[in-house]
């Protein structure tokens, strides 16, 4: 049977319009009301109990316009009466606004259209005047079975594993999506389909260093627990500076700021963020000394630009997720950077509104991009989220006295270059090493191994025989035919070399050093 819609207003066309679509589903009858003694004749009819037409609504959708001419007289007579007193309220109205959708809210309507309807307008009419039939014929079995007091309390019981499993519902959702995404998924129709909008965000990207050859030594189990409590301890600070986690990239997070949670200063804030999350790490590697795991660093890229932001896929699957060129930038910007650090590219730092402690400055290209991408590296932010990196003072580098051959071998895209660098290892600590250029002056070497790019080392001495393999650096300085690296990624033949090189016991000395320069910015 077609289910009633009552659609009142006094614009003749608007209302006929309504009635056009909502007839066209074929599930539902319009009813229209186009005055108030309209109204008042319908609602006589279902009081005196005279309505054989089958015209008791199912849903009743009332143009805001006209209802707060006349003061929302119309709006009075139906709640006062018993027979529709429960049936949903829907507003209609031609233009929206926050303080609009408030007035409509508090005076008891569950959803607030514009006009014409558009499709996913007639299908929230659709569903919940459904809902509502099944929700009053399932009443009206409860009522004739109710009759005593143990039927009044099957109902509490049955509403109360309605709200029950509402809340799961919620819980189950809440763990694939962040809550404020979850909130425009339920709380708005056009949540729930493919699009977005474009608009000025604040992208954040973090990665730790080394982790992907450091899980190679690991068991898949104990992979899983070392990340899930680096993503809870990250996740936490990032959403309590109003960002929402995008996505988790293997070891990495993407996170927004900006969006679904808007902020005035959303780029302070995920900068804010940031220099938290470095300061976090150190509860990260208080649990990894503690599951007997390496201690691990992260970088981190901040930048600011117009995205699409939104739900992409198909109608079947879909996710929420940020496209645009500024996330791929900031990929860029975040693939400079070595533990410890927080770049933010220019574009970011303008729109602060609060002073930054900048360490060092930074020109970032790379392939794809037109023109280089000026970055900062941030170690502290002044204003309301006030905070700053914690100083721990720089590793010693020590001087090397057997002859140590490294060769550095290019890593761009995740390729491995097949011809080597060769360079002598001259200082040495378990974050840095100098290395001096076997042909310093061959400017081609020198353009092969430029600032910030990653070199996988293999290390030999004078017999050939292999040192030590399987560490990664990042070249962070040139100087007069040396390169300054920083250690990435280091291996278990690293570990044994450095504490034959430094004279340390493998333990509590190690451990100290490399909790104390874990936050090293080179």
């Amino acid at each position: 049977m077609e289910k009633a819609i009552w659609v009142i207003g006094n614009d003749r066309n608007d209302i006929l319009e309504a009635q056009r679509r909502i007839n066209s589903t074929g599930s539902m009858r319009a009813v229209c009301l186009l005055s108030t003694a309209a109204v008042q004749r319908a609602v006589g009819l279902l009081s005196a109990e005279e309505d054989t037409s089958g015209s008791s609504p199912s849903l009743i959708i009332m143009d805001y316009q006209m209802a707060a001419a006349e003061d929302f007289f119309v709006l009075s007579l139906l709640k006062n009466q018993q027979a529709i007193a429960s049936v949903p309220l829907f507003f209609m109205t031609e233009e929206r606004s926050e303080a609009l959708d408030e007035d409509c809210f508090s005076r008891g309507a569950l959803v607030v259209l514009n006009k014409p309807f558009t499709r996913n307008g007639i299908l929230r009419i659709e569903r919940m005047a459904w809902q509502y039939e099944v929700t009053k014929n399932y009443e009206k079995m409860l009522q004739k079975q109710a009759g005593d007091l143990q039927a009044a309390k099957e109902i509490v019981r049955l509403n109360k594993q309605l709200q029950s499993r509402n809340e799961l519902l919620y819980q189950v959702f809440g763990r694939y999506f962040p809550d404020k995404v979850l909130e425009v998924i339920l709380d708005k129709p056009e949540g729930a389909v493919i699009g977005g909008e474009k608009q000025e965000l604040t992208i954040m990207l973090c990665d730790l260093r080394g982790f992907t050859s450091l899980s190679e030594d690991l068991e898949p189990e104990a992979v899983t627990r070392l990340l899930n409590f680096y993503f809870s301890k990250m996740t936490d600070v990032i959403t309590s500076y109003r960002g929402t986690v995008i996505e988790f990239l293997g070891d990495g997070i993407l996170a927004v700021f900006g969006a679904p949670l808007t902020s005035k200063e959303q780029t302070a804030d995920a900068v804010a963020a940031a220099i938290t999350m470095q300061n976090c790490m150190s509860e990260v590697n208080a649990f990894c000394r503690e599951q007997g795991y390496p201690a691990l660093e992260m970088g981190i890229g901040i930048h600011r630009g117009e995205a699409f932001i939104g739900n992409v896929g198909s109608e079947k699957i879909m996710r929420y997720n940020v496209v645009g060129k500024v996330v791929n930038e900031c990929s860029r910007i975040e693939g400079y950077s070595v533990g410890g650090q927080v770049l933010v590219s220019r574009e970011a730092l303008e729109d602060l509104n609060c002073p930054v402690e900048i360490h060092n400055r930074m020109s970032i290209t790379a392939k794809g991009i037109h023109k280089p991408i000026s970055a900062c590296e941030v170690i502290g932010i002044g204003g309301e989220n006030g905070c700053r990196i914690e100083q721990v003072d720089v590793d010693t580098l020590t001087a090397v006295e057997d002859w140590i051959l490294f060769n550095l071998y290019r890593v761009e895209e995740k390729l491995v270059a097949e011809e080597p660098v060769t360079a002598q290892l001259t200082e040495f600590s378990r974050k840095r090493a100098v290395v001096k250029l076997a042909e310093p002056e061959d400017e081609e070497i020198s353009g092969q191994l430029g600032m910030y790019v990653d070199v996988e080392v293999f290390a030999a001495g004078k017999d050939g025989r292999a040192v030590f393999n399987g560490v990664y650096a990042k070249v962070l300085e040139h100087r007069e035919g040396e390169l300054i690296l920083h250690f990435t990624h280091v291996s278990r033949s690293f570990q044994r070399f450095a504490n034959k090189v430094l004279q340390e016991e493998p333990g509590g000395a190690v451990s100290e050093q490399a909790s104390a320069q874990m936050n090293w910015r080179g």
